[in-house]
């Protein structure tokens, strides 16, 4: 069991080893495969295979070695989008923003003596939302609370009871229509004020609900939610905008950059997939780790035309078998093979523009056979060989800790029939000529 310092999700690893030399191996060499004959000359290089090669077709049911689970992805600052949620009994999710600096002066526009902020006026949180992938139809409340507290408040255990009526410092309804880019949400001047003469820290709990359920992607990257208020009556002065900012933990910049925003987990998260299951998506930041051992016949004497990853899809545990669409990618892992931590490898992957990640649609209450090309990544491990890469891709989903649905497959762990295969299509090298 790895555990995430940061944000108290547990980072978690569940595998199956197998042991033994490949069945697979020997399918590879049989000839039965053959399916097609290639001939002509078309986009052949200079130098080049025998053009009248058959295309051989094999099933490797031992190829893969070893594969996992893990959870908590994406990491504490790793991605700045946080999915407001209120779906019932499936999923709760709540935003922390942290605002740990105030000013307590402003600029006068005539030099004066006492340049204290003394009032605060017109109060407002300002965030950008998507209004592509997820806009309610109906109406929404926002709600704001006060969440500074001097316990650990990165657990859920501590800041859960901080959302009470006592701390609501904003509440406000947005209508479908009200729904654009940009909301602003209305706070409490006086709550404000209070802060910035104490000074003391200011961190906002955002929740949402409404009679049925409802979901909103704050977005934080280039725009980051902030609060402006007026400090004077003087319309020269210009309003004063406080930006994210986070104090805590002390010794660790990056790490104290990571909570300026992020997720509160209430309901919905999945524990860790079960033994014979993999899992991917979810609350929780499922991610499938798969490492491979194929053939030396494979890499170095063959070349692979298909390559596709057979795994069985299962239905989704029941508050995760939602039927929202759950994009799937295969992305191989880059890092280097002396690397052996398997949680911290899963987080160097390739990126779709350059490895050409294949991507799979699916829904988490259906199941079946599933197919997935990878013909990419094998080729890419014939290329640079055992010893510069680490031959093993990871499933993850671009909606990882935002969409309550999971995708679970068989495992190597699971029913024979239907654990994981690899299945290859490929030509013989005989030599090399001029066509």
């Amino acid at each position: 069991m790895m555990r995430r310092r940061d944000t108290g999700r547990s980072l978690h690893v569940s595998s199956s080893f197998r042991t033994g030399a490949l069945v697979a191996a020997l399918s590879l060499l049989a000839a039965a495969g053959c399916s097609e004959r290639i001939a002509g000359s078309i986009g052949c290089p200079e130098l080049c295979t025998d053009q009248s090669a058959q295309l051989r077709d094999t099933i490797l049911v031992g190829a893969v070695v070893l594969d996992t689970s893990l959870v908590g992805f994406p990491r504490l600052g790793d991605t700045r989008t946080v999915a407001l949620q209120n779906r019932g009994d499936t999923a709760d999710v709540r935003l922390i923003a942290r605002f740990d600096t105030l000013p307590t002066s402003y600029i006068p526009s005539a030099p004066q003596a006492d340049s204290l902020v003394r009032r605060v006026d017109s109060t407002t949180l300002i965030f950008l939302i998507d209004t592509l992938s997820a806009r309610p139809t109906s109406s929404v409340i926002i709600d704001a609370f006060d969440v500074d507290t001097v316990a650990a408040d990165t657990l859920r255990s501590a800041l859960l009871p901080l959302f009470r009526p006592g701390r609501r410092i904003g509440s406000q309804t947005f209508t479908p229509a009200q729904l654009t880019d940009t909301l602003r949400l209305t706070l409490s001047d006086s709550a404000i004020l209070r802060k910035v003469r104490d000074t003391t820290r200011l961190r906002i709990g955002l929740q949402i609900r409404n009679p049925v359920s409802g979901s909103l992607r704050v977005l934080a990257g280039s725009f980051q939610p902030r609060i402006r208020f007026r400090v004077s009556t003087d319309t020269l002065v210009h309003p004063d905008t406080v930006f994210l900012r986070s104090g805590t933990p002390t010794g660790s910049t990056d790490l104290a950059n990571g909570f300026v925003v992020y997720p509160l987990y209430v309901k919905g998260v999945q524990p860790i997939a079960p033994a014979g299951q993999l899992a991917v998506s979810g609350l929780s930041g499922s991610r499938s780790y798969l490492r491979f051992d194929l053939p030396a016949i494979l890499l170095d004497s063959v070349q692979v035309v298909r390559a596709s990853l057979l795994l069985t899809q299962l239905p989704a545990r029941p508050l995760a078998r939602v039927s929202d669409t759950i994009t799937i990618l295969t992305q191989p892992v880059i890092a280097s093979p002396s690397l052996t931590d398997v949680g911290t490898a899963a987080g160097f992957l390739g990126e779709g523009g350059v490895f050409a990640v294949d991507a799979l649609r699916l829904v988490p209450r259906d199941s079946g056979a599933r197919s997935i090309e990878i013909v990419s990544t094998v080729r890419l491990w014939q290329v640079l060989g055992v010893k510069n890469t680490t031959r093993a891709l990871v499933l993850r989903s671009p909606q990882e800790g935002e969409n309550p649905g999971e995708i679970l497959f068989v495992s190597s762990e699971g029913s024979p029939a239907l654990r994981p295969r690899l299945r290859i299509t490929y030509v013989p090298r005989r030599g090399f000529g001029l066509p």
